[in-house]
């Protein structure tokens, strides 16, 4: 499956959170994006929220999970 998109990837599986899992939480990832600080990082929506800059070339995509 080929999406023109460029703010979304398509995954098999959902990874988690990597913010959520320095914290000691656990959560679907949604985003895989660069963070304000610097570094990309999967990113659940309320971490995206907090910590992403936005989605499209060189921010974020989407993650969508194909079975």
């Amino acid at each position: 499956m080929k999406y023109d998109d460029t703010a979304t990837d398509v995954l098999t599986e959902r990874p988690d959170c990597d913010i959520c899992k320095q914290q000691g939480r656990k959560r679907p990832a949604a985003i895989d994006g660069a963070t304000r600080q610097g570094p990309w990082a999967y990113m659940c929506i309320p971490c995206h929220e907090s910590y992403g800059v936005g989605l499209g070339l060189g921010k974020g995509q989407r993650l969508l999970i194909d079975p």
